[in-house]
């Protein structure tokens, strides 16, 4: 932990830079660096992948293209208070 009083005037800019506002000289700063796990999928992946997932979710859909929708909904109503009120 670093308090704001004991940052030097250059740390002070760069810091108020990325947080894109004024630190006051009462306020202290800890500063913790994180791995980047994975970089964010290119465009081309990003379509395969959600085309995958789309898939997936047509594969999920036909199990159930049978069942009356009303009957769909009290299942998922009856799952969904069985979560809620259980102890």
């Amino acid at each position: 932990m670093v308090h704001v009083k004991d940052l030097s005037p250059d740390q002070k800019v760069a810091i108020e830079g990325i947080l894109g506002r004024a630190l006051r000289e009462d306020e202290s700063l800890t500063i913790r660096p994180s791995k980047v796990i994975r970089d964010a999928p290119q465009a081309a992946e990003r379509t395969a992948r959600f085309a995958q997932y789309r898939d997936s979710l047509d594969r999920i859909a036909g199990r159930v293209k049978d069942i009356p929708e009303d009957e769909l909904d009290a299942a998922i109503d009856a799952a969904t208070d069985h979560v809620r009120h259980r102890s």
